[in-house]
């Protein structure tokens, strides 16, 4: 893939977040692909694994807005920065549990923010082989 088709299939994902269509999402991802959210914690491995990593996040209304992708000279790799908010619920409380955020007064009106960095590696065929979220603590606000 070309930097143009790999800066266009950062945005794909982000559109189909949007979409809130979990198949489509999928289907950017090689059945080995791996995806650590955020680094630090363990990877998930597998469409099966990456349904499970989703589709709370889907419920939870999941919405991203992607800056432009910058894409390496390697010939596999493209960065984006996303900025995303998401219902509190059904995904906030674990945050809370981990000591990320604060839980809000009133989870079921609540909203998180985030900010981050994915690091994308795709094969030759546009699907993603590897995925690194970065973000932090620093980069989470609870919403209302």
């Amino acid at each position: 893939m070309n930097e143009f088709a790999r800066k266009k299939r950062a945005l794909e994902h982000s559109r189909r977040i949007n979409a809130g269509d979990l198949d489509a999402i999928i289907d950017l991802y090689a059945p080995d692909a791996v995806l650590e959210d955020p680094v630090g914690l363990p990877p998930v491995t597998g469409h099966d694994a990456l349904r499970a990593h989703y589709e709370p996040l889907l419920a939870a209304h999941l919405r991203e807005e992607a800056a432009e992708p910058v894409a390496g000279q390697d010939a596999t790799h493209a960065l984006i920065q996303i900025s995303s908010v998401m219902d509190y619920l059904p995904v906030g409380p674990l945050y809370a549990e981990r000591g990320w955020l604060k839980a809000p007064d009133a989870p079921g009106t609540a909203r998180i923010h985030r900010t981050a960095m994915l690091v994308i590696r795709m094969d030759a065929s546009g699907l993603i082989r590897h995925l690194k979220s970065y973000w932090g603590t620093s980069d989470l606000t609870v919403l209302g």
